[in-house]
């Protein structure tokens, strides 16, 4: 906690605290890369957080974590936020116990070198995961705070998973305690099997090794093969919430599934439109251009046409 004082003074920043407890700070957030963990139980204020969700950088992808009132949260701005169809699974780091490593053909180890940066970024652009400036990787990423591990190939030398952790407790000054994984990702040309349960627990190691009670993540809710790896790991659900911005990187999120419907060009344009603006569609003829919006209890049926 110290250390994370001491460097938001030597930035001229301020801590914010609770107004009850003068040595919990409030409204933390920490800079992943590509983008914020905004610690949601850390706002006393729903309105600061949909403030602090608002100024989410370009190209970046900010997450509200631990939101304690996500109703509410996005009930204040309903047009900018959504609330995430994603679980939250948990690994209680007090009963894990490793598992014998008799994996061959890779070495999982933490970050390195700016090539471990290159190689990191091109496994997230193969996933269609938001790239991280390799100046943050090298030099404004705090070890203490984020670890980021990565997979080698023995043979090749290369590069072909990562995952990232956050200590919660280090990152915000010991408002909120656990850890949590990010950004699992492994290579579409991976030759060997088990890459993503050995990043899981070596990253589970490190935090049970610092104390943390636990480790979370989230997953999306249709996501079966992960969900079945977590749950095989031990990792069971908890109810926690996460809210986003809509943004055009998280449209596949919020806007529902793709129109499997075959409507004109322009009309295909306008259903589209109102979809990201949380507007519901309904095609009625889509040969024929007609469709009904429905929202706030409304609804008009339009025909476009060339």
């Amino acid at each position: 906690m110290e250390h994370r004082l001491k460097c938001m003074r030597d930035h001229g920043m301020k801590p914010d605290y609770r107004a009850d407890e003068a040595d919990v700070p409030v409204n933390q957030t920490i800079n992943c890369g590509w983008g914020r963990l905004l610690f949601g139980s850390t706002f006393t204020e729903p309105d600061d957080l949909v403030t602090a969700l608002r100024d989410e950088g370009p190209d970046r992808r900010d997450i509200a974590l631990y939101v304690r009132d996500p109703h509410v949260v996005v009930g204040l701005a309903p047009q900018e936020l959504f609330l995430d169809p994603s679980h939250t699974f948990r690994l209680n780091l007090s009963t894990y116990r490793a598992a014998k490593d008799s994996r061959k053909g890779f070495t999982v180890r933490r970050m390195s070198s700016r090539s471990d940066a290159e190689q990191i970024n091109a496994l997230y652009a193969s996933r269609g995961m938001v790239l991280v400036s390799e100046d943050f990787f090298w030099s404004e990423l705090d070890p203490r705070e984020i670890t980021v591990l990565v997979a080698e190939e023995d043979e090749t030398g290369d590069i072909v998973g990562t995952a990232m952790g956050v200590d919660h407790q280090r990152a915000t000054g010991g408002a909120e305690l656990g850890s949590s994984l990010w950004c699992l990702a492994v290579s579409p040309q991976a030759r060997f099997p088990g890459i993503g349960e050995a990043l899981v627990r070596r990253l589970a190691e490190v935090f049970q090794a610092r104390g943390n009670p636990h480790m979370d993540l989230s997953v999306l809710h249709d996501n079966d093969h992960a969900i079945a790896l977590y749950e095989k790991l031990g990792l069971e659900r908890v109810p926690v919430f996460t809210v986003k911005s809509k943004k055009p990187i998280n449209e596949a999120l919020y806007a529902g599934p793709a129109m499997e419907e075959n409507l004109n060009l322009y009309a295909t344009l306008f259903v589209n439109e109102a979809r990201r603006r949380g507007i519901s569609a309904e095609i009625i003829d889509a040969e024929g251009g007609f469709f009904r919006l429905s929202y706030g209890g409304r609804s008009i049926r339009y025909r476009v046409s060339f």
